[in-house]
């Protein structure tokens, strides 16, 4: 993957990452749904998911799901042709920037019959910038109602609506989750904020951002230490007009999550420019799947599952 292209999309999640605490309650779901219930997934280039979204149920369309977006994003053409109603205008703050967007409502959003309705999400016409496949950001205000099996081996997500069968069964260290975060001495919600420890970093604790969106792993420092390559401009396609900023690099051993190493990864700093939620951010695509459990507020990376029938999640091996 190309340097630019690679920093392209952290950008985006950067700017899109925090919402303004008006943006905090999540969508009310208002129907049943399937225990678990299973989507198929695609993966573009950087390894960024595409789930099928339907809206007021027509669709499905193509969205980005990204555990890192607070708040659900939907292209600005697909909601003028869907008749989405503009609710009103809003600054959506993010970690290096800030940006205007549309709020539009939309009386359900819905991924394989898993449902959640009423409720309004943003609008923007840069979408391109995100994914050239996607038509809008799944984001955790949707994700939230659920427990999540994000399994990009077999290239399926599933959604559980209760603490149930997926919970039950996971086999794998229990990470603790916080669902919420501090942004300006405030709560910020729909984080899936885990914690961890760099070795060159010392024995600091680093609370990381659980982030499909993203691609890299990434802190939010001034510097990286011995060993910082040369910085690098962000660039950032049509949000260049939001932000100018550069990259540091470096190469680490590893990143631990409980038990769990992330061996001989890159790590990227982007400087504290603004206040941010936590200290960085962490792709889930170093992972072959992720049980993020929103009811049990745990995260297992690289999960396994006994055979129990037919709508158990196939069993993994460990990376």
């Amino acid at each position: 993957m190309s340097p630019n292209r690679s920093f392209t999309r952290i950008f985006v999640v950067l700017a899109l990452a925090i919402c303004a605490p008006g943006f905090a309650a999540a969508l009310d779901q208002t129907q049943p749904t399937p225990q678990i219930v299973t989507a198929r997934i695609k993966l573009d280039d950087l390894s960024m998911i595409i789930v099928p979204v339907s809206i007021n149920g027509s669709g499905p369309y193509d969205f980005m799901l990204d555990t890192g977006c607070s708040k659900s994003i939907v292209d600005k053409r697909l909601a003028d042709q869907l008749g989405l109603s503009r609710v009103s205008g809003k600054t959506v703050v993010g970690m290096l920037a800030s940006a205007q967007m549309s709020v539009v409502h939309a009386d359900s959003l819905s991924v394989a019959g898993a449902t959640v309705g009423g409720g309004d999400i943003l609008s923007t016409d840069h979408l391109a910038t995100i994914s050239n496949m996607a038509r809008g950001v799944l984001g955790e205000d949707f994700l939230r109602n659920f427990d999540v099996l994000i399994d990009y081996r077999h290239q399926v997500i599933r959604l559980e609506s209760a603490l149930g069968p997926m919970a039950e069964t996971a086999v794998g260290e229990r990470l603790p989750l916080q669902l919420t975060a501090t942004y300006h001495e405030k709560l910020t919600y729909n984080r899936l904020v885990i914690c961890g420890h760099i070795r060159e970093f010392g024995d600091a604790t680093l609370s990381v951002l659980l982030d499909s969106g993203a691609n890299r792993l990434t802190l939010f420092r001034d510097d990286l230490g011995p060993g910082e390559n040369q910085a690098e401009p962000i660039r950032a396609g049509s949000f260049n007009r939001w932000v100018t900023s550069s990259a540091a690099t470096r190469r680490i051993r590893s990143l631990d999550l409980g038990t769990n190493s992330v061996p001989d990864l890159t790590v990227i700093a982007l400087s504290r420019r603004a206040d941010v939620d936590s200290d960085g951010l962490i792709p889930t695509s170093f992972f072959h799947s992720v049980f993020i459990s929103h009811f049990g507020r745990f995260v297992i990376l690289n999960p396994s599952f006994p055979k129990t029938g037919r709508d158990a999640p196939a069993t993994f091996a460990a990376r």
